[in-house]
C-alpha cells in the first residue's frame, strides 16, 4: 500500500471540495413554475431573479425563454462593494428581456440607497415600495404588491395590498414577511428570496431552509435559492437559480 498516495489524497480532499463549492457558486439552474390567477388573461411569462449580489449576468443565460413579459427582481441586486458596472450590465440585460420591477433587499441599502435608486430609474426599472402595480387584462385586473425589506422597519404590507386591485402576487425579499399577508384573500402567491437556500448545506441541514414552494400565513410561498452569494462566495447543496413563472388565467 502506498501510504504517500493515501496521505496525498487526504490532504487534497479539502481543496477539491472547496473547488467544487467555488464552481457550484458560479453555476445556475432555471426552474419553471406556475401561478394561476382567477382573471381572464393570456398566459404571461415572468422571470423571477433575486440575490444577484456580485454576479454578472449574460444574455445567453436567458436564450431558451427570451423574451418574457415581465422581470421581477426580488431584492439584493447589489451590496456594498459591488462595482457599478456590474449593476449597469445586469440591468441592461434584464431590461432587454421584458418590463422590469424591483423590490429592495437588505443588502441593496448597503450599496447606497440614492445611488442605486438613480441607477434603477435611469434604466427604466419600476420600483415597488410598499405599493402595488396594477395590470389590466380583458377588463379585469391583477396586481403585484411589494414591500420594503424587514430590516428597515419600513415594511407596510397593508399599504401595499390596499393599493392593489384584483388577485395579487406579493413580492418580499425576506420570506418572513409572508405572514403579513395572513387573512388577505386577494393574495394568490408570495415570492421571496434572501435565504440563498442556506447557501451551504449538508444534506437537510443548513442555516436556512432550501428554496421551493412552502406555505406561510396560509398562502403559497415560493422561496428562491437566489442567483449569487454573499460573505463566503461558495455554495454546497443549494444550487444558484432563477425562475420562469407562467401566470395563467381562468378559461
Amino acid at each position: 500500500m502506498n501510504y504517500f498516495l493515501i496521505i496525498g489524497a487526504i490532504l487534497c480532499f479539502p481543496f477539491l471540495i472547496l473547488f467544487y463549492m467555488y464552481q457550484l457558486a458560479r453555476s445556475y439552474e432555471v426552474t419553471e413554475e406556475q401561478i394561476n390567477l382567477p382573471v381572464r388573461m393570456e398566459e404571461k411569462k415572468v422571470l423571477f431573479i433575486t440575490d444577484i449580489h456580485f454576479r454578472k449576468l449574460d444574455k445567453k443565460m436567458f436564450a431558451s425563454f427570451f423574451p418574457v413579459d415581465y422581470v421581477f427582481i426580488g431584492g439584493d441586486l447589489a451590496e456594498k462593494g459591488v462595482p457599478e458596472e456590474n449593476i449597469k450590465n445586469n440591468l441592461s440585460i434584464l431590461n432587454s428581456l421584458g418590463q422590469v420591477f424591483f423590490i429592495w433587499g437588505n443588502n441593496d441599502y448597503e450599496f447606497g440607497e440614492e445611488k442605486l435608486r438613480k441607477l434603477l430609474v435611469d434604466n427604466g426599472v419600476t420600483l415597488i415600495e410598499n405599493e402595488a402595480h396594477i395590470f389590466e387584462e380583458q377588463e379585469e385586473y391583477w396586481s403585484i404588491a411589494g414591500v420594503e425589506d424587514l430590516s428597515t422597519g419600513r415594511t407596510c404590507a397593508v399599504k401595499a395590498l390596499n393599493s392593489a386591485r384584483g388577485p395579487v402576487i406579493f413580492l418580499t425579499h425576506n420570506p418572513d414577511a409572508a405572514v403579513l399577508t395572513w387573512g388577505r384573500s386577494e393574495v394568490a402567491a408570495v415570492l421571496a428570496g434572501h435565504t440563498h437556500g442556506g447557501q451551504i448545506r449538508l444534506g437537510p441541514f443548513g442555516i436556512a431552509e432550501e428554496g421551493g414552494w412552502k406555505v406561510r400565513g396560509g398562502k403559497p410561498l415560493f422561496i428562491s435559492n437566489g442567483f449569487g452569494t454573499t460573505g463566503i462566495h461558495l455554495r454546497l447543496g443549494a444550487k444558484p437559480q432563477f425562475h420562469l413563472f407562467r401566470l395563467r388565467g381562468k378559461s
